[in-house]
């Protein structure tokens, strides 16, 4: 049987214009939610490596990020993988109440992903369920102690002519930018030149300048 040009023609045109694949959004690996009379603290760990401590209250309203390193990241995937495969049916061995205090944690890896489980404060864990509630403090602590701005500051994408503020106080401008992402900045009131490595950017940069419309 053989097949008109027309029908050809047609399947060849449909081919050709099929949209290309988007790309794939971050998604949640786990997130703890906190409430305490009135404040609440989400800490956050995603797909992209990033960690996110956000605080919201009556007097409080910021956002912590940090990077992970691939290596970072993948020790705290496993570690939450294994504890999420040993939870078991009943994590919480006993669930004092807490008046005011709430706990929401969403597994969202392991073999009944997602996972949610709600307990208080005050509340007896069992083993699995206290290492992955240990992870996320430990994944909090890390984005609480990044330096403020690290986060824009690893992904800024440089270029000759930007401007920074330095940490050490006064400000330099962008010079050169090399192929690893090491960046040549000249200090307005001296001159001098400083060579940034990429991974040392946010020891030394404290913000990125943002340019005058």
């Amino acid at each position: 049987m053989k097949t008109s040009t027309g029908l050809l023609l047609i399947l060849t045109s449909i081919v050709t214009v099929a949209p290309p694949a988007a790309a794939q959004a971050p998604t949640p690996v786990v997130e703890r939610v906190e409430t305490h009379f009135g404040r609440t603290t989400r800490v956050s760990l995603f797909s992209n490596q990033v960690v996110v401590v956000a605080v919201r209250s009556e007097s409080e309203d910021f956002v912590h990020r940090a990077t992970l390193s691939f290596d970072e990241y993948m020790f705290y995937l496993q570690a939450l993988e294994r504890a999420a495969g040993e939870i078991g049916n009943e994590p919480v061995t006993s669930d004092v109440e807490a008046r005011g205090s709430s706990t929401k944690l969403t597994l969202h890896v392991g073999p009944r992903a997602p996972r949610v489980l709600t307990y208080s404060p005050l509340a007896s864990l069992k083993m699995a369920a206290a290492r992955i509630d240990s992870i996320v403090d430990d994944l909090e602590n890390r984005a609480l102690s990044a330096l403020p701005g690290e986060y824009e500051i690893e992904r800024w994408d440089p270029v000759i002519g930007e401007c920074v503020k330095l940490r050490q106080g006064g400000e330099a401008c962008v010079k050169a930018v090399q192929d690893d992402g090491t960046v040549v900045l000249v200090q307005e009131e001296s001159s001098v030149s400083m060579i940034v490595a990429r991974e040392n950017r946010a020891e030394v940069i404290l913000e990125i300048i943002e340019p005058e419309p």
